[in-house]
């Protein structure tokens, strides 16, 4: 059985605006006139809007859901894994307690890692920001990591 996934609004909104649809294109068929192309278009799309608000299933918005997911997923495992961060994390914070040369030396391949660290943020964000709808809390967040980023590189 399908899943549903939309909502019982936008259910009745395809549905009303299918029955709609399919009505206009009825009428380019039946015109002497009509154009023959557009009035089976409309009739198709009519009626899987209609299908759509019955079924409260869109399938494209099935299969674009499916793909953000994949490409979110797939994204912060490539440039996020839990070793490679623990160790930028390590080599930045952890270098206090070395003495004054041994410190220099830690602080320069803190810099190196820190500046690894802040373009995988940057590269997940401009990922995560590609991959989601514009306006959402994601891709505003995402963009708003990928600034900061951008901002600390510029600034070291």
């Amino acid at each position: 059985m399908l899943e549903e996934n939309i909502s019982e609004k936008s259910a009745f909104v395809r549905l009303v605006l299918g029955i709609g649809l399919t009505a206009c294109g009825i009428s380019h068929l039946v015109k002497e006139n009509g154009s023959r192309m557009l009035g089976t278009l409309s009739v198709a799309a009519g009626a899987m809007k209609i299908a759509e608000g019955l079924f409260f299933y869109c399938p494209t918005k099935a299969l674009f859901s499916n793909n953000v997911k994949d490409a979110v997923s797939s994204s912060i495992q490539d440039f996020m894994d839990a070793d490679s961060l623990m160790t930028a994390f390590n080599s930045k914070y952890n270098s206090g307690n070395q003495n004054q040369s041994q410190s220099s030396q830690a602080q320069s391949a803190s810099g190196n890692e820190g500046a690894e660290l802040l373009q995988t943020a940057a590269n997940v964000a401009e990922k995560v920001a590609s991959t989601t709808p514009a306006g959402t809390e994601a891709n505003q967040a995402a963009k708003a990591v990928k600034a900061v980023a951008h901002s600390q590189k510029r600034s070291k």
